[in-house]
């Protein structure tokens, strides 16, 4: 499943990222957890929580990003 599907609040592992630099650069990784911490409304942004860290990924780029929910 995409993390675009979970829901707020949810844990999950990624399980396989697109081939796109800048995520890697953000800290993204496989195999790591993260948390989705909100999901905008209309298409927007999902924001993510790794760590102390918090990213917003485009849902465009979220479709794409394979996971596995945690529970």
């Amino acid at each position: 499943m995409s993390i675009y599907q979970l829901k707020r609040k949810n844990s999950c592992t990624i399980e396989k990222l697109p081939q796109i630099g800048l995520l890697k650069s953000l800290g993204l990784r496989e195999g790591m957890i993260v948390n989705i911490m909100s999901k905008q409304p209309f298409g927007g942004p999902i924001v993510v929580q790794m760590g102390k860290r918090s990213i917003a990924i485009a849902r465009n780029i979220a479709e794409q990003i394979q996971v596995r929910e945690v529970n």
